[in-house]
């Protein structure tokens, strides 16, 4: 009897020691299966991610102090011919390109379109903006913008702007991006653009769109006018025979509004037009 209460003591005792062994590795920083999940990350020593802030949940396991990976693409959105069924169509352009990491990258904008009477470039902007990821699917950037002029004597004067935007996906998949610009005209301006891709079939997609622009004050000269002075929408439909390689037909229309009518029609310019569109969507 006696030699079975000592084995269920020495029994217990081996448990007891056991226990204590394992409430001891919990204690210590980064034990238990925690450590597995969120790569020894603890509420009081939380994974920074670079800049500052917690890693983002799709960072979670991955050791934030490897080398950031670095890829880039170009895509031109818009590539194609406008034409209103009268005189000669002009060509337009607007696209973008990237390079860095998910969280800085260097961004550039551009657009631009020739002229319908000479043919040549009529006017182009150029963006150079440093971009820094907030949080899902938004960016917040800040650089400088060009407006380029082409012709000498003809069309409206070159423009340099600092820039402040956010541009992101809203609920619902919209593609959104609001733009602000001040320049040395003492003018602010405003830009605000949404797009959307509708999949009919797995390559074949409608994309409405649309541009407002704003400004607080007059820039005659490059016919800007106070309040909503510009506004462009469109639709387009593309077929997409690979990802990088996307033919499309679509229409657009393009308007000056309140005292950048004026402007315009001082110039002997239609203050809006629609044109039936046709080019080729790029991506690389």
């Amino acid at each position: 009897m006696n030699a079975k209460v000592k084995a269920s003591k020495g029994v217990a005792a081996v448990l007891l020691a056991a226990a204590l062994a394992s409430s001891a590795a919990w204690a210590q920083p980064g034990g238990g299966h925690g450590a597995h999940a969120a790569s020894g990350a603890t509420a009081a020593d939380p994974s920074p991610a670079p800049g500052g802030g917690l890693l983002a949940p799709e960072t979670h396991g991955i050791d934030a102090r490897h080398p950031p990976l670095y890829f880039g693409a170009v895509l031109f959105d818009q590539n194609e011919i406008r034409s209103t069924g009268r005189g000669n169509p002009i060509y337009a352009w607007e696209g973008l390109g990237y390079y860095g990491t998910d969280y800085h990258r260097v961004w550039v904008n551009t657009r631009g379109e020739t002229n319908r009477e000479r043919g040549g470039l009529e006017r182009a902007e150029l963006q150079v903006l440093y971009s820094r990821l907030l949080g899902y699917y938004w960016d917040i950037q800040a650089g400088v913008r060009h407006d380029f002029r082409i012709d000498p004597h003809e069309g409206t004067p070159p423009r340099t702007y600092g820039v402040i935007s956010l541009q992101g996906l809203a609920p619902g998949f919209f593609e959104v991006q609001l733009q602000g610009f001040v320049g040395g005209e003492g003018v602010f301006l405003a830009r605000a653009a949404a797009s959307y891709d509708l999949l009919i079939t797995n390559r074949l997609v409608l994309q409405p769109e649309f541009e407002m622009n704003f400004s607080t004050g007059w820039d005659r000269e490059a016919l800007i006018a106070p309040g909503l002075y510009r506004t462009e929408v469109g639709i387009r439909l593309r077929y997409e025979i690979t990802r990088e390689f996307a033919p499309y037909i679509g229409y657009s229309f393009e308007s000056f509004n309140g005292g950048a009518t004026g402007l315009n029609r001082r110039l002997g310019e239609k203050p809006s037009q629609s044109t039936v569109v046709a080019g080729i969507r790029l991506f690389f």
